[in-house]
């Protein structure tokens, strides 16, 4: 090259490293469009199971509905954020990757950044915002039946 830099050339070990980057790349494209269809999957599964239980069953309570969709949410959450994790672990070993290849051809041992990864941050996170709403949403409506039922319960017994 004109700037005195030498020119790259691929060792066998770039290459399988590369490989490996790759391989790890479309792993990690494959989980996120996993996580997506997570998404998908539990409001589709909630609004069937909400209809299902309201048409169908007789003696469905707002308490047994309500739990029975928070179990669900907590259910596809759970799944997600473990994708959500191993998402995260895919791509710090492409950053290793990477960085290793780079350090071979510059001679330095830099290691690589490392990305911030645990299951409490995979748990709670932007993308889990849609688990987080509708369990609020289910713990609010499971409060407030029993709530509602605990005044009865008082009121009938101050009747008596």
């Amino acid at each position: 090259m004109s700037d005195g830099t030498p020119e790259y050339k691929k060792s066998l070990d770039d290459e399988l490293d590369w490989s490996s980057a790759q391989q790890y790349h479309e792993s990690t494209m494959q989980i996120s469009n996993q996580c997506f269809e997570y998404k998908k999957l539990c409001v589709g599964a909630l609004g069937l199971i909400i209809t299902a239980m309201l048409k169908l069953g007789h003696g469905t309570t707002p308490l047994l509905l309500s739990l029975t969709c928070l179990f669900i949410s907590i259910g596809f959450w759970m799944c997600d954020a473990t994708a959500y994790y191993y998402q995260r672990t895919n791509r710090q070993k492409i950053l290793d990757l990477q960085t290793k290849i780079s350090n071979r051809h510059t001679g330095d041992s830099n290691k690589s950044p490392a990305l911030p990864n645990s299951w409490r941050a995979a748990i709670f996170n932007k993308s889990m915002l849609l688990y987080i709403y509708c369990s609020t949403i289910f713990i609010l409506i499971m409060l407030a039946t029993i709530s509602i039922y605990l005044m009865k319960v008082l009121c009938a017994q101050s009747v008596i």
